[in-house]
């Protein structure tokens, strides 16, 4: 007797989220009705512009665009608010840039990305928009990294190496491009986030995080968010999957 109201709910769920990924896709300037069938578009509108979409040809491209543009993985407009600047790093080919733009049309944002290999796909896609981009990494400090790229472009990482050919700028610098502060953080790369846990000042400067984070080195989900916790951040949603998810945090100052 209690199976029916737990299937229910199941149901109002999916029902739900069928509505919020419709609503997402029109937004976008195009049609969504299930996963199954789901292509990508060839262009989306975004805050009045129309753009062609630029993406190299990877398993993970499609995901990557459904979770950021129609499932809104990262929560744009939910528990956010005043969003003027964002900082997007790992941009990849700028989806989650694009959904921002679409969410927040004057807010200042810089991308940024250090892999070489998808730079052209990111300028294409950003420059319409108004989007700054940066091709470089973010780290703790600034250095010099080279790109472990060996699969999908998503899925690349960013090695220390003091005779890499791609710089590194601290997370503090990034911020301070962005104009001292940062309404919202989103974080994609690939592991360095542990390294950017360490420079504590910078996080002060941040008002809310929405964090793609990697267990790649033995860590948990509460090393993730005891980390938060000690940088002044609580966690306020969470989405765990095999050695990665994702989480969203406000700032507690």
């Amino acid at each position: 007797m209690e199976r029916f109201p737990v299937r229910a709910a199941h149901l109002s769920d999916f029902l739900i989220l069928q509505v919020k990924s419709h609503l997402n896709a029109l937004r976008l300037g195009f049609f969504f009705v299930r996963v199954r069938s789901f292509k990508m578009p060839e262009r989306v509108n975004v805050a009045g512009t129309t753009i062609p979409l630029h993406y190299p040809p990877e398993h993970g491209t499609v995901g990557d665009f459904f979770g950021c543009c129609i499932g809104n993985a990262y929560g744009l407009r939910q528990r956010l608010s005043n969003v003027r600047t964002i900082l997007d790093v790992g941009a990849n080919v700028g989806f989650f840039s694009i959904a921002a733009r679409s969410r927040y049309p004057r807010a200042k944002i810089h991308a940024y990305e250090p892999n070489p290999r998808v730079l052209p796909f990111l300028k294409s896609n950003a420059d319409p928009l108004g989007i700054s981009i940066y091709p470089e990494a973010v780290g703790a400090d600034t250095g010099c990294v080279s790109i472990l790229d060996i699969g999908d472009s998503n899925q690349a990482r960013a090695v220390s190496s003091g005779n890499g050919g791609i710089p590194q700028v601290s997370l503090a610098c990034a911020i301070e491009r962005l104009g001292g502060t940062v309404d919202l953080l989103k974080l994609d790369c690939e592991g360095a986030e542990w390294e950017m846990f360490q420079s504590a000042a910078a996080w002060k400067r941040v008002r809310n995080i929405r964090m793609e984070y990697h267990l790649f080195h033995g860590q948990t989900v509460l090393d993730v968010e005891k980390a938060l916790s000690r940088l002044g951040f609580e966690a306020i949603h969470w989405r765990s999957d095999l050695g990665f998810g994702i989480v969203w945090a406000t700032s507690r100052n």
